[in-house]
């Protein structure tokens, strides 16, 4: 479960050390989003006991796995006019690659499996990774998660599109969908309140 954001130091002292970690992280390309993985999501908003996104493994603090962006990074790169993320200098690319709300811990072969596919319905229940027991399903026209994860990303791509201005990829509809019939649970609205006290942004989708 993520960190009890009253406990431990009192909410100013340590909104103002997580200030000085973020002064630090303008740099050009992906070491934005690096410093932030590597300095603020694994030891303050995930050091405690989590799961991951797509098939809800339980890890311990500690254990880290590979960070998935909902909002793929290469469609904010492309959004902003960039060929690759790699070579992406623009300032609104490193800010919102780098945005925690879109950050999320998944196992290393569902991120690969996913890509930069799109979020979508798929018929049938055939399992992409059958020997996990996950219901995560891939062809080539998307991803389709399990029921119990639309709503968190669901909740995280419309904050992106919002937030950034960024193009929804005509998926607003089905987003809307999918945070409707998976609602809120408590320890995304914790995750969402410590990510508000750590970059003074909160996500609107998340009541």
């Amino acid at each position: 479960m993520l960190r009890n954001i009253n406990q431990g130091p009192d909410m100013p002292t340590r909104y103002l050390y997580l200030l000085t970690i973020l002064s630090c992280c303008s740099f050009a390309n992906d070491s934005t989003y690096n410093k932030i993985r590597d300095k603020v999501f694994w030891p303050v908003l995930y050091n405690k006991d989590y799961k991951t996104l797509y098939c809800a493994v339980t890890k311990h603090g500690g254990d880290k796995v590979t960070l998935e962006h909902v909002y793929p990074a290469s469609w904010i790169a492309s959004a902003n006019g960039c060929q690759n993320r790699k070579t992406c200098d623009v300032d609104s690319y490193l800010k919102a690659s780098s945005d925690l709300h879109n950050l999320w811990p998944a196992l290393g072969r569902y991120k690969s499996s996913r890509g930069n596919l799109p979020f979508t319905e798929l018929e049938g229940e055939t399992q992409r990774f059958p020997e996990d027991q996950c219901d995560f399903e891939r062809n080539k026209a998307g991803v389709e998660p399990r029921d119990w994860a639309k709503g968190e990303i669901a909740r995280s791509f419309l904050y992106m599109v919002k937030t950034y201005n960024l193009p929804d990829h005509e998926l607003t509809a089905l987003m809307e969908k999918w945070s409707t019939i998976d609602p809120v649970s408590k320890v995304e609205k914790l995750r969402n309140e410590l990510i508000h006290v750590i970059q003074g942004t909160g996500n609107e989708f998340i009541k």
